[in-house]
This record gives structure tokens, C-alpha cells and sequence, in this order.
């Protein structure tokens, strides 16, 4: 898969096949988001692969707080969709049977260019959901637990020495189709 094939045709995947993502391919859907780009090359993304079934029962017990948590705001977002509510209730309490949840961490939480190390750990986890898409492996992205507070739930549990956590994704094999493109604002760049 090219890269603009990558880009233009990898959606969020919310339910997986149960097969496991190989080790082969997580170490190199890892390796490509180290190679992101990053304010004064500080690198500053860390990232934690949970696939232990233990581990990642540990990590839905978590993410049903973020349920409970997150329940205005999609209350909110779908008031005229009810019905996404609890779709998307039952993705955040199963991770839709992926085989592992990827927590990306921002290591130095108090570095001084805030913005530029949150750009960087974007940039990473940007590389991590079009690498894992190129190997036909489906993801999607979360930023639920860290915006609902849990991020140091996360921490203490599987890296309490390595920052904030920013966000999750879930990579696994997705199902025979893919969801279709959502439409598409119009008026969103200007070329001067």
C-alpha cells in the first residue's frame, strides 16, 4: 500500500476479528512511530503495548470509569443520534475485541514547550495508525481516557515512571469491510 492509499482509506476501526496482531508487526508499527518527527528531537513519546489477556482485562476495568465519566459529552455530541451513544459506550468497555491496546505516553509531562512535545506525541501516534493501516491492521484512537482524568490510572498501572499518558489506540484486524469515509467539511485549508 502506497502512502497516499494509506491516507486516504484508513478509517477508525470499532470491532476486530479476534485473531492476535503479531509481534513482528507490533514491533514494527512501534518502531515506525519512533521515527516521527519531534520538537528539538526530544522524542518524546513512549509507548506501551498491553496484550497480556490479564493485562487487558486490567485495562477495560479502567476504561468502564471513562464510560461513566464520558457519558455527558456524548450525550451531548449525539443528541441526535442516541443511538452512537451506546455503540460507542460498548467499544469503550470492550476496546471492540482487540487483541491490544497501545498507550502512547508523553514523557517529561513538565517540559517547558508543552505544545511542541504534545505535536510530537500526535505526529507519533499519526505514524503508529497509518503503519498499522499499510499492514491492513485496523485502529482506532482514543483520547477519552486521558480527557475523562484516568491518564494516571493508566500511569500507576503500566508505566509510572514514563509521563502522562495522551491518549489509546487499539490495533487489530479489522472486520472483511471497512466503514465508509464520514463526509468531509468543505472550507478547511486556503492556499495563498
Amino acid at each position: 500500500m502506497d502512502t497516499m492509499e494509506a491516507l486516504l482509506t484508513r478509517r477508525s476501526i470499532r470491532k476486530y476479528r479476534p485473531e492476535p496482531v503479531s509481534i513482528e508487526d507490533l514491533k514494527e508499527i512501534l518502531a515506525a512511530g519512533a521515527t516521527a518527527p519531534s520538537a528539538v528531537n526530544m522524542q518524546h513519546w513512549y509507548f506501551v503495548a498491553v496484550q497480556d489477556p490479564a493485562a487487558l482485562e486490567e485495562v477495560k476495568a479502567i476504561m468502564g470509569g471513562v464510560v461513566e465519566k464520558f457519558q455527558p459529552v456524548l450525550e451531548e455530541r449525539f443528541s441526535r443520534h442516541p443511538e452512537q451513544i451506546g455503540i460507542t459506550n460498548r467499544f469503550l468497555s470492550t476496546l471492540g475485541g482487540a487483541p491490544v491496546c497501545l498507550l502512547v505516553f508523553m514523557l517529561k509531562p513538565d517540559y517547558p514547550d508543552r505544545d511542541g512535545a504534545m505535536q510530537s506525541v500526535s505526529a507519533a501516534i499519526e505514524n503508529v495508525l497509518l503503519a498499522a493501516w499499510a499492514k491492513g491492521i485496523g485502529s482506532c484512537w482514543l483520547s477519552a481516557p486521558q480527557r475523562m482524568g484516568f491518564g494516571p490510572a493508566f500511569q500507576r498501572r503500566f508505566a509510572p515512571d514514563k509521563g502522562g499518558v495522551r491518549g489509546s489506540g487499539h490495533p487489530g484486524l479489522p472486520p472483511t469491510s471497512s466503514p465508509k469515509l464520514p463526509p468531509r467539511r468543505d472550507g478547511r485549508y486556503l492556499i495563498v
